[in-house]
């Protein structure tokens, strides 16, 4: 069986979107979903929240921890469940068949684009997509470095308030680790874009 999609892990300020943005310019079939979507979809509430201004990361790590309390696996089924309607006619999911029909709907998702998720943070969603037959990418960068990214993109006070002792945090870089396919960032944006097409490259060549 051939992968059903791609996922990236990584820490905050690793590079996961920029990596992501590469493949898609490669391989402009894939379409990119973010486990995150849902959440960050409330940004406008930070906004106007005073409370939350500066510490917008710290608002939505424990956004998905509520999240999470109410099922494990929501950011993962959400994420899912949007790939599926927005590319395909469903196939309806029973709770007998649960995952053959599940992997009838990434057939037909597959007849349309090249899914790829991105912000894989947990066992529980390296565990679903690995379930779900999707290339699990880990990306990797040097504390230093993923700081300083972070600063560039939302600015140093937020950086400065991001959490990197968080359990999601923690939890990723092991799982990292575990990856079919590990990409280092600590280079330039041409390295990164050489490890995007290899990326691709085993995606087409391995088989789950």
């Amino acid at each position: 069986m051939n992968y059903n999609g791609i996922i990236i892990f990584g820490e905050m300020g690793s590079g996961k979107d920029t990596l992501a943005d590469f493949i898609i310019e490669m391989e402009p079939k894939t379409k990119k979903y973010g486990l995150g979507d849902i959440i960050r979809n409330m940004k406008p509430i930070v906004s106007i929240s005073p409370e939350w201004s500066g510490n917008e990361r710290g608002f939505f790590q424990l956004m998905a921890d509520k999240l999470r309390e109410i099922d494990m696996n929501i950011l993962n089924k959400y994420a899912l469940a949007k790939m599926i309607t927005e590319n395909a006619e469903l196939h309806k999911v029973t709770q007998e068949n649960k995952w053959e029909d599940l992997y009838e709907n990434l057939r037909r998702v597959n007849e349309n684009i090249l899914p790829m998720i991105v912000g894989g943070r947990t066992k529980d969603d390296f565990d679903f997509w690995k379930k779900a037959g999707f290339l699990i990418v880990g990306i990797t960068a040097t504390k230093e470095n993923r700081f300083h990214r972070l600063a560039i993109r939302d600015g140093e006070e937020v950086a400065k308030n991001s959490n990197p002792n968080h359990n999601t945090e923690k939890e990723v870089a092991l799982l990292v680790e575990k990856a079919d396919f590990i990409a280092n960032n600590d280079g330039s944006l041409e390295d990164l874009m050489e490890k995007a097409k290899e990326v691709l490259e085993f995606f087409h060549n391995k088989e789950v």
